[in-house]
């Protein structure tokens, strides 16, 4: 009865309340899935239409999910299942896309609700033991310390590095001595006045990988 997209946004709502005691907001729900507020509430009216969502009038957080589409307490503490999104460069900035490619579940207490999953492409972080096709578990957040490793928007490219705030802007630093340090030059924003944006998505919690890939 629901689309792929429809059961993620379900299963966050749920978790999302589960952790807090109130249901997460369109913003908090666009944020976490890298989609417009006006799709997510179409996403939310469809989820009406089929019964698994309930609107409460006149409140600031108006979510609820009827009891009949919560999932059973015994699998909600087991785990949570984390969003893998896109694709991330370990090398130079691929594109990561918005569109969550598969659900991995893990135990609550290795991901933080908001937390999700990119794949990495490249061998720049091999220092770091981030390996090509590696899954890098990334909690959402726009401050880092120095040497951090981060998950990084250039442009309209995503990139993962070890994070340097400079006098002059921002260092990208990769953990293999044949990649350059990616240079951004501006304000504390990381904003390049030559027409450069960049800003943090996230730092990265840990690796997953598959020995048989």
């Amino acid at each position: 009865m629901l689309t792929e997209r429809q059961q993620a946004i379900l299963d966050f709502i749920n978790e999302y309340a589960e952790s807090n005691g109130f249901p997460p907001s369109v913003r908090e729900i666009g944020r976490h899935f890298g989609i417009y507020p006006a799709t997510v509430q179409d996403h939310i009216s469809a989820l009406e239409r089929k019964g698994f969502l309930q609107k409460k009038r006149f409140q600031s957080r108006t979510l609820s999910i009827p009891a009949s589409s919560r999932r059973p307490a015994s699998q909600a503490a087991s785990g949570r299942e984390i969003p893998v999104v896109g694709r991330v460069a370990a090398g130079q900035p691929i594109l990561a896309t918005e569109n969550i490619e598969q659900m991995i579940h893990l135990p609550k207490e290795w991901a933080p609700t908001g937390a999700f999953l990119l794949k990495v492409s490249g061998q720049s972080m091999v220092g770091a033991h981030i390996l090509d096709g590696d899954y890098v578990l990334v909690h959402p957040q726009q401050t880092a310390t120095n040497g951090e490793i981060v998950v990084a928007l250039i442009g309209d490219e995503a990139t993962v590095k070890r994070f340097y705030r400079t006098e002059k802007g921002v260092t990208l630093k990769a953990e293999n001595p044949t990649f350059e340090p990616i240079e951004i030059e501006g304000n504390a924003d990381g904003n390049d006045p030559g027409g450069t944006t960049f800003r943090l998505i996230g730092k990265v919690m840990g690796v997953l990988r598959v020995m048989n890939r």
